[in-house]
């Protein structure tokens, strides 16, 4: 591995995207279905962790228990009718608050704050957390399917103005990402000088 990327260092911290998870919205049709058995049709998932049985309390509320290495995880569904888009969250077998998605660890579901999870964004270094910025508005100026979103060797200042938009707004947009590229390039320079030094010597 190139100097610059982490080298030689070892990994301490977990991130999400190292287990599987199930997410919300795939349970939202149990809301109004009989109540029973099922089974998640998720091939990378163990047998425990796609099987369930759907439950309903005194009060009406419906949750899920599935049967984990014997032992029982209850998950709780619940709609939140405050907006018109009726989200759905589960509850987290451990902490019991409402989270959109859960992680299969080895004999439970649990969220991420109580394995311990981290994003990959979350160990980015400053000029890689820079670079996904200056992207990002890049697209939401000139659209993902534009030529060179995403080179960052090719400056934006002179990229013409989007169709419609007034003058003052796409200058205030252009000019904010200007001033992003000019931070994210002194750094990018030092990068390059670490990552190469040793073929240019």
């Amino acid at each position: 591995m190139p100097k610059g990327h982490h080298y030689g260092r070892t990994q301490t911290r977990a991130y999400t995207a190292e287990y599987h998870h199930v997410n919300a919205n795939v349970f939202k049709c149990l809301l109004k279905s009989p109540l029973g058995r099922y089974s998640l049709n998720a091939k990378h998932l163990s047998g425990d962790h796609q099987k369930l049985n759907l439950e309903e309390n005194k009060n009406g509320a419906r949750y899920m228990t599935f049967t984990i290495n014997n032992k029982p995880h209850q998950i709780a569904l619940k709609l939140d009718n405050r907006s018109a888009s009726n989200k759905l969250y589960i509850t987290c077998p451990y902490c019991q608050k409402q989270r959109q998605s859960l992680y299969a660890i080895k004999y439970a579901y649990a969220c991420r704050q109580c394995i311990g999870l981290h994003y990959n964004c979350q160990s980015e270094r400053p000029q890689a957390r820079l670079m996904r910025r200056i992207r990002k508005l890049r697209k939401e100026l000139w659209g993902n399917d534009w030529p060179d979103v995403n080179n960052m060797f090719e400056q934006v200042a002179y990229w013409p103005k989007p169709k419609w938009m007034r003058w003052k707004t796409f200058e205030q947009k252009r000019d904010r990402i200007i001033e992003l590229e000019k931070r994210y390039w002194p750094m990018a320079a030092k990068q390059m000088d670490v990552m190469f030094s040793e073929h240019l010597n």
